[in-house]
This record gives structure tokens, sequence and C-alpha cells, in this order.
């Protein structure tokens, strides 16, 4: 084999090395298909080259993004025999938190046709993180601004706090001078328990003057059997004081304020909850010293002032149901936990709601007739252990009175409340 021979092998051999490199690395495709246009708002970092998923499974890549005046066109290359209706929602996709973005379609209907070479569709653009982190920073802000303002809602929120604070101290000062007397009776039972097991084990022993004192044995019969509903009626308190200790009391504080009108309405309500771990009972006052609606203002459309709250609550992990009188009205509220079990969120609580009260409402405000149920959609976090702040939507079914309202919440465990309903109920 000649030389030039030998050059033309290895020229011929490395190009198609080379070749074969490109097509690797390059992401290049032989595969038949068919180009479709995809146009959205905002692509939200969605790559070129990204890969394109019906229903999950994957029926091409993106070719190219381009601008197209406002929008953005996203040239997308389908697989043959991918078969995906006109209808269909394609949206903008992350594999996960911090996930390559693809392309996700989910299929429609056969009744609006078949999507072929070079068809052009809508698709759903999205917010991107930041944007979304800086729409719930401004909430919280409006809503801090609102509580530090020198307003009426700032005024109602001191004065609240303040009548906790005088309730508390009263509290405390009975719950401490009762304890001494808890004390000594707690005392007391541990003393007889002690004695009552040092007698029966000297009356089985036979010793010193018991020997003679329990001779007869149905004095002996008697004696242990006293002893022994003793020993029964300590194990019972013991039983008791656990139970007891496990009984909680909460005292909180919700308000809502509607930016739209600059109107405020608050709550304060105590809540029970017993040790059986499902269930829990609020009492309290709805629309603390509103004044009755203002003829004035078309947009005061709120409840009547100082109404009875009365809820039974059912909850667990993920979900929290309360029916009753809510804010002097028949209804019921359902609150759902979509995270109670994720580590990653820099939150204590959050949960979405939804509200209906008040089912036969046939009430006229401000030359408005109200003849439907009063409905609410909302969402809260806690982001600390007392302080909750959320967002929600009010009167959903009346048209011309759907309002935005900043929400804020406060919640305080009493244990010295608890402590002295339990020694109430240990006295009966």
């Amino acid at each position: 084999m000649t030389s030039e021979t030998k050059v033309g092998l290895f020229t011929f051999f490395g190009l198609v090395l080379l070749g074969f490199s490109i097509y690797m690395l390059g992401n290049f495709t032989v595969s038949k298909g068919f180009d479709i246009n995809v146009y959205f708002k905002n692509v939200s970092g969605l790559p070129a080259k990204s890969i394109v998923r019906l229903n999950g499974v994957e029926v091409g890549k993106v070719k190219e993004l381009k601008l197209d005046g406002p929008r953005v066109a996203a040239v997308v290359r389908l697989n043959d025999g991918a078969v995906i209706y006109k209808n269909s929602r394609f949206s903008i996709a992350a594999t996960s938190l911090i996930g390559t973005n693809y392309l996700q379609i989910d299929q429609g209907d056969f009744s609006s046709g078949i999507l072929a070479e070079g068809d052009s569709v809508e698709g759903e653009s999205m917010s991107s993180v930041t944007d979304m982190l800086a729409e719930t920073m401004a909430t919280i802000n409006n809503l801090a601004s609102g509580i530090a303002a020198n307003g009426k809602f700032a005024e109602d929120l001191n004065a609240t706090l303040e009548n906790l604070r005088m309730l508390s101290g009263n509290l405390n000062e009975l719950v401490f001078s009762l304890r001494p007397y808890l004390s000594s009776s707690m005392q007391d039972v541990s003393e007889l328990t002690k004695a009552s097991k040092e007698l029966m084990a000297k009356i089985d022993g036979g010793d010193g003057l018991f020997t003679a004192l329990v001779q007869d044995e149905q004095m002996k019969t008697d004696v242990q059997t006293t002893l022994a509903n003793v020993r029964q009626v300590s194990e019972d308190a013991k039983q008791f004081i656990g139970k007891m200790a496990k009984f909680r009391i909460f005292w909180e504080y919700d308000a809502r304020y509607q930016p739209d009108g600059n109107l405020t309405e608050s709550d304060l309500g105590i809540k029970f909850v017993p040790a059986n771990g499902f269930t829990y009972y609020r009492v309290g006052i709805s629309d603390l010293g509103n004044r009755d609606n203002d003829p004035k203002d078309d947009k005061d459309y709120r409840g009547k002032p100082n109404q009875i709250d009365a809820r039974l609550g059912l909850y667990n992990k993920w979900a929290d149901l309360q029916v009753g009188m809510i804010r002097g009205a028949g209804g019921g509220i359902l609150a759902l936990k979509p995270f109670y079990k994720s580590e990653v969120l820099p939150v204590r609580e959050f949960n979405v709601y939804g509200e209906v009260t008040d089912f036969g409402r046939n009430r006229v405000i401000n030359n408005k007739l109200f003849d439907k149920p009063k409905a609410a959609i909302g969402a809260r976090t806690f982001v600390t252990k007392n302080v909750g702040v959320g967002i929600r939507y009010n009167e959903m079914l009346e048209k011309n009175a759907r309002a935005l309202q900043l929400t804020g919440s406060l919640s305080f465990e009493d244990k010295e409340l608890a402590s002295m309903l339990g020694l109430a109920t240990l006295a009966k």
C-alpha cells in the first residue's frame, strides 16, 4: 500500500469520525417529522434544543427560539407519527424546582383537528420565580405597612393586644394563688400511694404488730381490698393528670384589611383543643368594634358588627374543617395544607381555604340586595410560630361586591388558663 493510499484512508476515516462527532454533540437529527410554531409572551427560561413531551412522553424538540414582534416564537420539531390535537395545551414545565425547563403538551380532543406542518398555536406563559417572589414580598410589605400605619387598623390591633395582656395577667395571678393547694393535693396523693405500698408489704410478710392485727383472715382480706382501691384511685388520678397536660388553649386574633375602601374587619376567639388529637372548639366575637355599614361608602359591604362566632373543628396533618356559627351565620370553612410534609419552605405552615356562610342571606346593604351566600377563597401562611399573613378574595358570588383583602393572624397558647380549667374539672 502506497503512502498516498494510506493518507487517503486516514483522511477518509478522520472525516467520518468528525461527522459522527458533530452529529452526536450537535444534537442533529435526520429522523422524519414536521415543524409547528408555538407563540409565548414569555418563554420563562425555556432553552433551545429542549425536550417536548406529550402527556409526559417525549415527542420532539424545540429547534429554535425567535422574536416575532412582542411575542416569542418557539419552532418545534415533532417526531413523525406524533398526533397532537389543535386545542391541546402548550405550557412550560420544569423537571424539578431547580431542574431544566421543557415544553409540556397536554393532549386536547379529537374534534378540534390534528396539527400539521407549519401550523401555529398559542402557548401559556408563566411568571418567573423572581416575579412570583417579588409579588409575594410586595403583598407582605403592603400588609406590614397597613399594620404600621397610624390608622384604625393599627389602633384596633393595639387595643386588642392590650386587652389580651391584661386578661393573661389576671389569669396568671389566679393560677399562682391556686398553685400551693394543687401542689399540696398532689403531694398527699403521692404520700398515700407510697404508704399503701409499704403497708401491703408488711401485711404480706406478717411482720411485727401487723402479725397480730391480721390474724383474722376476714380483716386481712378487707384491708387488702381497701388498699387495692386506693392504688386504683391513684392510677386513675395519674391518668387524668396526664390527659389534662395535653389539653391546650389558644387565643386567636384575625384581621382583614380591604385596600379598596380602606376597610378593616377583625375577629377575636379562644380555641379549646382536647387531648384526642382530631377535634377542637372555638368561641368568640367577629367584626369587633366595626361601625355599621356606612351609607356614604359604596364599597362598604361588611357584615353586622359584634356577632357571635362558635365553631366545631375537625383536623389532621393535611386538612382543617370548621362548621358552626361563623361570623354570626351558619356555614363552614375547609382549609387544605398541601405542603405539610415539606422541609424546604421557609414558613411554618401554609394553607389554602374556602369559606361559605349565611346561606339564607337576604339583606340590603347600601341599596344593594345581597341574596347569595357569603363566599371567599384565600391562602395563609405562618411566618413565625405566632404571626400569620395571607390574602383572600371576598364575596365571590356577588359580582358588584367582590374585593381583595389582606389578612393578618395572631395566635398565642395560654398554658396557665389550660391548667386552671383542668384543675376546675378535677374539682368536680
